[in-house]
């Protein structure tokens, strides 16, 4: 009752059927019947004034009914757009007319039915597109014109299921009274139902938020689902419930719709797994996003404009640039929404040609609201709402410490292409070696040999893996257990490696960053990754002993700061000592020591320097800030190039908290992990943790600002070469400042 061959095929059925040839009337021809009945006296009413019935009717009118009910019951257009009624924006009452992204919808559930399947959506969308809207219409229509159907109809909480039970009661009224069946049962609340007992066809009204799972006890053929990304126990409630009660079946019509909220949790994992899979038929159902602009009607508001005219010489920024970049690219891969979107654009002769471009109008919409969002610290959920992808859509609401803009800015310049490998050799038990159908058996595989000052030889293969970039970044299943390498070791550089171990058992992960070791001028680069929650911390040693000594290859002691990698291990929380004592054992030195950054930059420096000094970081209440601060710092001031993908998914998820003191407090959000952020957050501080952090922002100040060019030649007046002796003189300054007796002075 949706595509047109269908609905040509069900009118030729009702045709010979009745013996009648159906024929489509106009809304107004269908307002002028109505007002023929009621001329006609042709209503009857009851005790309390409202029309139950119709009397006294001709052939014609009899006809025409008939014409009516058969239409409706075979072109749901037809149905919608003659006799459903709704509330607007305004909360008017107004017969029902399709916007855009309805249009766009109701295509997508046209090509379903023609497939001969069940008709089983997932829309992810923006607010406000009047996508509940059309599939409560849509399903109103399957229950109360249609034989045996067992519906169900919920939102997140009893609030929203009561709005959409209102919506459907409305659809039900505001038909006429000859073509709508009688109710058997009507009951209006957020756990009401409406049935119709001649035709064994009903709805029940549940909610997300309730203890029990969705239509659970019955076998629905019909259900809509709002909202779901709110559900409390979606999984319960959908999976288990509802999915497992209805059955392949070209009776089924089903929606699953929602904003996004967020990019964890059963509704965008359900998101990805539909959209990987369903080009396929993989997946059980079809995913469609709806962005933001679809909504031309409301986005923006003729209201809006005239309150903030678009600007003759504005020119959008560069975040509106980026956004309509995106948006743009978004809609030529989806080629039913760029039809839609050109056909509206030519029918107000806005444009005419063949690639659909965001208005002027839509742009300024956007950035003037962007604006606000920034200016309010809610740009991640107005990202959430007014999203031009569906990435942007199922982005986090609550912003990381990081920032927004930080974490767009890395992915843009992250590495895109690396490779992976799986350890074997000393010490690395089988268990963690890569399974036979993951090896890539056309390439080398990589030796490692590490030896000892007492010359004993340890021996590693780094095995290549089949699993080349890019991989599902979004599953970091698909990361387990692997070596990423973003950059191979080269000569001349020093290399740190962060190590953050765990127990094994599946929760936290054991984590080993390499880093190359920036200058005064130049940022640490991530070169490679490992990550595991089954390798514990009494495995850890051979791992990074082997990560290291592939990376120290080429160090070379005056060419490089250190003969070794600089390798930092935590000692408290992840109980690290294990892996550090092992090393030590088999001959590896050069680990970090840990100093008390309250004292004079001198003893410090002397601490570091004795034999005494505790090896490792320890993660304490005083230095745990250190590490964490310092590292979102690198990060935001670009000394930190990030190249993991799923390092920057920690990122996202790394939130400032207050504790009980009121203190503020980066840590991870309740369900996530930041392993690989301690691990990072190491390898970067601790080799520059008597770095002066000055030299190095006074350098980005220096990039980031122009200054008009120097005369830097000879002075022609005087003997004097200014050039040569401001060198000088600078050179003298720098030998002061950095003296140690001045650095103790100015530390007191």
């Amino acid at each position: 009752m949706y595509a047109k061959s269908s609905v040509d095929e069900r009118l030729a059925i009702a045709a010979k059927e009745f013996s009648l040839t159906p024929e489509p009337h106009t809304v107004a021809e269908v307002i002028a019947f109505d007002e023929h009945l009621t001329r006609q006296n042709m209503y009857h009413y009851d005790d309390q004034g409202r029309i139950d019935s119709v009397q006294n009717l001709t052939e014609f009118e009899s006809a025409w009914m008939l014409n009516e009910q058969v239409l409706v019951q075979c072109d749901a257009s037809y149905a919608l757009t003659r006799y459903a009624f709704i509330k607007d924006e305004q909360n008017i009452i107004r017969r029902f007319q399709f916007r855009l992204p309805q249009e766009i919808l109701f295509g997508v559930i046209q090509d379903l039915e023609l497939l001969g399947g069940s008709i089983e959506l997932m829309c992810l969308k923006a607010r406000q597109l009047g996508v509940s809207t059309l599939i409560i219409l849509l399903v109103a229509l399957r229950i109360i014109f249609s034989y045996g159907v067992n519906a169900v109809i919920g939102s997140a909480d009893q609030t929203k299921t009561s709005l959409m039970a209102n919506m459907l009661f409305l659809f039900y009224d505001m038909l006429p009274v000859w073509l709508r069946p009688r109710t058997t049962r009507r009951v209006e609340s957020d756990r009401g139902m409406l049935v119709f007992g001649q035709t064994a066809a009903g709805v029940s009204f549940q909610h997300g938020a309730q203890t029990s799972g969705i239509a659970r006890g019955t076998t629905p053929t019909v259900y809509l689902l709002s909202e779901c990304a709110s559900f409390t126990d979606p999984v319960a409630q959908i999976e288990a419930a509802l999915f497992k009660a209805v059955h392949a079946s070209p009776a089924v019509f089903g929606v699953l719709e929602s904003t996004g909220e967020g990019d964890k949790g059963w509704w965008p994992d359900t998101w990805r797994d539909s959209k990987l899979k369903w080009p396929k038929r993989r997946a059980r159902l079809c995913p469609k996003f709806l962005p933001w602009f679809c909504g031309v009607d409301m986005y923006p508001t003729p209201t809006w404009l005239r309150m903030r005219p678009v600007p003759s010489d504005w020119t959008p920024n560069h975040d509106t640039r980026e956004h309509v970049a995106k948006s743009e690219l978004y809609v030529k891969s989806d080629p039913m929404l760029e039809r839609g979107l050109l056909e509206l654009q030519r029918r107000g002769n806005e444009y005419q040609g063949s690639t659909w471009h965001m208005p002027r109008a839509q742009q300024w919409f956007w950035e003037v609201e962007h604006e606000q969002a920034k200016s309010k610290n809610i740009e991640s959920v107005f990202l959430q709402e007014m999203a031009g992808d569906d990435e942007e859509a199922l982005q986090r609401s609550a912003e990381s410490a990081f920032g927004h803009e930080t974490i767009i800015e890395i992915q843009e310049r992250r590495a895109r292409e690396y490779v992976a490998y799986g350890l074997s050799g000393q010490s690395i038990e089988d268990a963690h070696e890569p399974p036979p159908e993951d090896i890539d058996y056309s390439a080398e595989r990589l030796p490692v040999r590490y030896s000892s000052p007492r010359n004993e030889t340890y021996r590693w293969d780094f095995i290549p893996l089949r699993f080349a970039s890019p991989l599902s970044e979004s599953d970091p299943a698909d990361a387990i257990g692997k070596l990423f390498i973003f950059h191979p070791p080269r000569p001349n550089v020093s290399y740190s490696i962060g190590v953050d171990t765990s127990e094994g058992k599946g929760q936290d992960a054991t984590v080993i960053s390499v880093w190359s070791v920036g200058t005064r001028s130049s940022a640490d680069i991530q070169c490679a990754e490992f990550a595991s929650p089954y390798v514990n911390h009494v495995e850890a040693f051979a791992f990074v002993l082997a990560i290291a000594a592939h990376y120290g290859q080429y160090m070379s002691q005056g060419l490089t700061r250190w003969r070794q990698p600089y390798v930092s291990i935590e000692q408290v929380a992840a109980v690290g000592d294990t892996c550090q004592l092992q090393m030590q054992r088999m001959g590896y030195s050069n680990f970090h020591r840990m100093g008390r950054y309250d004292s004079s930059i001198r003893r410090i420096a002397k601490q570091k320097r004795s034999s005494s000094s505790k090896r490792g970081w320890y993660t304490y209440g005083w230095s745990r800030p250190l590490l964490t601060g310092n590292f979102v710092h690198s990060a935001q001031n670009g000394w930190a190039e990030i190249n993991s993908p799923w390092l920057i998914d920690e990122m996202k998820h790394f939130e400032v908290h207050i504790t009980s003191t009121g203190k503020e407090r980066l840590e991870h959000e309740e369900g996530q992990h930041d392993d690989r952020i301690f691990a990072a957050a190491m390898a970067i501080f601790c080799p520059h943790d008597m770095d002066a952090l000055a030299d190095r922002s006074k350098k980005r100040l220096t990039e980031s600002t122009s200054y008009p060019p120097i005369d830097t030649g000879e002075y022609r007046g005087n003997v004097v070469n200014l050039k040569d002796t401001t060198r000088k003189s600078l050179a003298s300054l720098e030998d002061i400042m950095y003296s140690d007796a001045n650095l103790e002075r100015l530390s007191r």
